[in-house]
């Protein structure tokens, strides 16, 4: 198998990525929530309106991100979209590239050969760029908020690996804190990263007290973190909101459904659905609930057999902080999304490419995962399809989420805005039937007749 070096590797991938975006980059426009965030948002279309926002609102590094696209989209594109597609899939290559380091990085701290640690490295960072999985995170222009987190994200994992391979305390200290300090201020999720690097601490031999010694900085930046979250009003009442619609064991039901549900769409993603349509406590989520409870009790047995295996443990410790944990404890408003898979894919990746490597044979890793990459390419340029349009987003949804009344009083609206009334009157009734109590599908519906009056 041919092993790249460490630069045509990085065009390899990057190349890659594009060539699979592309239809993305060409035909991706404005969606959903980026009118909210972006196209209606004051804030992102100065330089000057950014910084008067600067500190009095969450999330400036990523309304910074906006900003930078929205005025390259004035002086470069005719379209405007077009700068923040690129953005996004030079965001993705970044995450790709750090992927394909982090794995390398990781696995040598196994008993594998080089020559099987570049082979697994590189066919999982190759699935990475290319699982359609992860298109709501790219092809989705709001998306970047996942995707820019987790560029920071993996940046702070591989700086902190690299100061402990080299003992070098300016890595440990001051590198890493400030890669987590970008990711909090892209995303609030990224507070899970203290617990990420005492599990990757551990996984690559580490103890308790040296977990101490080297990540102490990243603790005292997520009690600095969690202080100014809590600090701004915004978030706050985001939070308490989130927290009122479900709690106790109907939280933990909601979260083991979502889990269960997201990781199937990972596995098989062949129905990939923007806006899914989930129930809570129900009895498939009671069965999802046991079964999320029977892997953390496996887990905990098998810990001491994978010693062998530490791609497994790890893989299976990365799902549960970053799935469950979190939004057990902030509880999401959107009970599944698939861009909360982009940052978890890297350790399921591996752990896949890991055991592939054992299992197969040479010539057979190399045919299977050919395979994979084709199958996988194909359903990303295809999912990309669905972008190309509102219209067609919403249509794509509402085959997946024929009873769900947000989706339709959407689909209905993204009629109204292609002049097509007639059919935006039929999903916002259609959204009405489902849910009479719909705000937005009910004002959606009098702004219309109110136009064709």
């Amino acid at each position: 198998m041919y092993l790249p070096g460490k630069l045509s590797g990085t065009l390899l991938l990057i190349a890659v990525v594009l060539v699979v975006y592309t239809n993305a980059l060409l035909g991706g426009v404005f969606q959903f929530d980026d009118y909210n965030v972006i196209v209606n948002n004051a804030v992102v279309h100065s330089w000057r309106s950014w910084w008067s926002d600067v500190g009095r609102g969450i999330r400036p590094l990523l309304k910074l991100s906006y900003t930078f696209d929205w005025m390259l989209g004035d002086w470069v594109y005719s379209r405007r979209e077009t700068s923040f597609h690129l953005t996004n899939l030079l965001i993705h290559s970044g995450n790709t590239i750090l992927v394909w380091l982090l794995t390398m990085t990781f696995m040598r701290y196994t008993d594998r050969t080089i020559s099987l640690t570049m082979s697994i490295s590189i066919v999982t960072a190759l699935l990475f760029a290319v699982h359609p999985i992860h298109t709501e995170a790219v092809t989705y222009i709001s998306g970047r908020s996942t995707s820019l987190m987790t560029l920071f994200y993996l940046g702070g994992m591989l700086s902190y690996l690299a100061g402990r391979q080299r003992q070098n305390r300016f890595y440990l200290h001051v590198v890493t804190p400030l890669l987590f300090i970008a990711a909090l201020a892209v995303k609030e999720v990224a507070v899970t990263f203290p617990l990420a690097l005492l599990l990757i601490h551990f996984a690559s031999g580490g103890t308790w007290r040296s977990s101490i010694t080297q990540a102490w900085a990243n603790w005292l930046v997520l009690a600095a973190g969690i202080t100014l979250f809590f600090m701004d009003t915004n978030y706050s009442h985001h939070l308490a909101r989130s927290l009122a619609i479900h709690d106790g064991w109907s939280n933990l039901a909601v979260q083991a459904n979502a889990t269960i549900y997201l990781l199937g769409q990972w596995l098989c993603p062949l129905w990939l659905n923007i806006d899914p349509d989930l129930t809570g406590l129900n009895a498939t989520s009671k069965l999802n609930l046991g079964l999320i409870c029977t892997i953390i009790i496996a887990s905990f047995i098998l810990v001491k057999r994978l010693k062998q295996r530490p791609w497994l443990a790890f893989a299976l410790g990365w799902v549960m902080i970053h799935l469950f944990l979190v939004y057990l404890i902030a509880p999401r408003l959107d009970i599944a999304n698939e861009r909360q898979l982009y940052l978890v894919s890297w350790p399921m990746l591996m752990a896949l490419v890991a055991e592939m490597a054992i299992f197969f044979t040479s010539r057979q890793f190399i045919l299977v995962s050919f395979v994979l990459l084709i199958l996988a390419s194909t359903l990303t340029i295809m999912r990309n399809l669905d972008y190309r349009s509102e219209v067609a987003l919403w249509q794509a949804t509402a085959k997946l989420s024929p009873n769900k009344a947000r989706v339709h009083n959407n689909l209905g609206y993204a009629y109204f805005l292609a002049d097509q009334p007639d059919k935006a009157r039929q999903h916002y009734l259609k959204a009405l039937a489902l849910d009479n109590h719909n705000f937005k599908a009910s004002y959606n519906l009098e702004i219309l007749n109110n136009v064709k009056k």
